[in-house]
């Protein structure tokens, strides 16, 4: 028991570490490859989206963002040549060494949590229906953080999930422009996830 409400510490301080850092540098990089990697600002970012890749390559990309000093978190749904199950989740973690994981499937949300990873519930917000159950999807499985998509056309929606719950959210999906970054960070947004490298090197401090 003592071992567990000591590794529930240790989370939440990890939770408030990355919380800290979304405030300061609110960009997160959402890469596809491992060259995208080399065109992360070292100064800027400090957490990634990996958003595709292959079992085969993981690794490298891990290390390589090690070394760049930045923390990784993984869209487990969209890998290749690995299962989404608990084994998968204890492998990533134990063996590839990520930090965290993005998904839409709540039960690996539970998973990850048994691991001690930073976990992201991806929720889809089209309309009134879908924000009603991405409530209670969040309410069920109760992850550090939530990415709503597509941040750009549901400002109105975010302000609603901020209501219910109380869990930091990022925002994805169809951000272009500086000027849509800086009007969802004056809201209910902590960070913005982007593939866009413009974005990368952008100041919204």
């Amino acid at each position: 028991m003592l071992k567990l409400l000591y590794m529930i510490k240790l989370l939440e301080e990890d939770i408030m570490y990355i919380e800290q850092l979304l405030k300061k540098k609110p960009i997160i990089a959402a890469i596809k490859d491992i060259d995208d990697l080399s065109d992360i600002p070292k100064d800027k970012i400090d957490i990634i989206f990996v958003l595709r890749g292959k079992l085969s390559n993981l690794n490298n990309i891990v290390k390589k963002a090690e070394e760049l000093d930045k923390l990784v978190f993984l869209h487990i749904d969209m890998v290749k040549g690995i299962a989404s199950d608990s084994e998968a989740i204890k492998y990533l973690a134990q063996e590839i060494g990520i930090d965290g994981i993005v998904t839409t499937k709540s039960r690996l949300i539970k998973d990850a949590k048994k691991e001690n990873l930073i976990t992201v519930q991806r929720l889809f917000l089209l309309d009134s229906e879908s924000l009603k159950t991405g409530i209670n999807i969040v309410k069920s499985t109760k992850p550090d953080f939530v990415e709503v998509l597509p941040g750009a056309v549901i400002p109105e929606l975010i302000g609603e999930l901020k209501q219910e719950l109380d869990i930091p959210i990022i925002a994805g999906g169809l951000i272009k422009e500086s000027s849509q970054v800086k009007e969802l960070l004056k809201g209910d947004i902590l960070a913005i996830s982007t593939s866009r490298k413009g974005l990368w090197n952008s100041d919204f401090n």
